[in-house]
């Protein structure tokens, strides 16, 4: 089974230090107050998310280990190159951030395993003047490797599968789910996780998932008709 890391999925870092904006933890606070009703049946066994395709979207809330609550939403948003643009906005009580990558190789990764099989084209980031910076080719490699990582939990691939029971989160309950445990060393810290995954749920298929450090994951919507944020 292929290492990844859950926490990664979001790419760039909120400072958690900063004072608390009053409407940034509103829309905190509204997204994690949902209650999801719809039920999700186990009628087919996750070991890889489905396939790709633009408009899929995930949302996800993740509470630290202090209690500071963040919100990430990954898209994919077009098709370029032969890969895919994954758009990831994410808002914590005291930021927000948004930004784009054109990731090519997701789909052979699932197979071989092999992260060195991904590779990422460039990266969008718009700064808080609403000014839209692209970072690539000699920029980028610099901080590719720390991309690519961020991404294995997208492109991963279970090889057994272990019956997780049923999961209920704000973005609904599911039935049937598949109970993986692993660990990531990330900057020589390693970090044990256990994640519950889904099939009904594109891109990474992660409906929650708890870390050793306290840290917890929970999916709070998903569809299939996203639209670009960064404009």
């Amino acid at each position: 089974m292929k290492k990844f890391s859950l926490f990664l999925s979001v790419l760039f870092v909120i400072s958690c230090g900063a004072s608390v904006n009053p409407q940034l933890k509103a829309k905190v606070d509204k997204q994690f107050a949902q209650s999801g009703q719809t039920t999700y049946a186990g009628t087919q066994k996750f070991m890889k998310p489905k396939p790709y395709a633009v408009g899929q979207y995930v949302v996800m809330g993740q509470t630290d280990s202090d209690g500071k609550k963040s919100i990430t939403r990954m898209a994919i948003v077009g098709k370029q190159q032969g890969g895919w643009i994954f758009e990831n906005y994410t808002v914590s009580e005291s930021q927000e951030g948004i930004m784009q990558m054109l990731i090519v190789g997701l789909e052979k990764v699932a197979t071989t395993g092999n992260i060195d099989d991904l590779d990422i084209i460039w990266v969008k980031i718009k700064d808080e003047k609403g000014q839209i910076q692209t970072i690539e080719g000699p920029m980028l490699s610099m901080m590719k490797g720390l991309y690519k990582k961020g991404m294995a939990s997208v492109s991963m691939k279970i090889n057994t599968y272990k019956d997780g029971g049923i999961i209920q989160v704000p973005a609904g309950i599911f039935k049937g789910t598949n109970v993986v445990d692993t660990e990531t060393t990330i900057f020589g810290k390693k970090t044990k996780t256990t994640g519950w995954y889904h099939y009904s749920v594109p891109i990474n298929g992660i409906v929650k998932a708890v870390d050793d450090d306290g840290n917890t994951l929970v999916l709070l919507q998903f569809g299939f008709d996203a639209k670009p944020m960064m404009k």
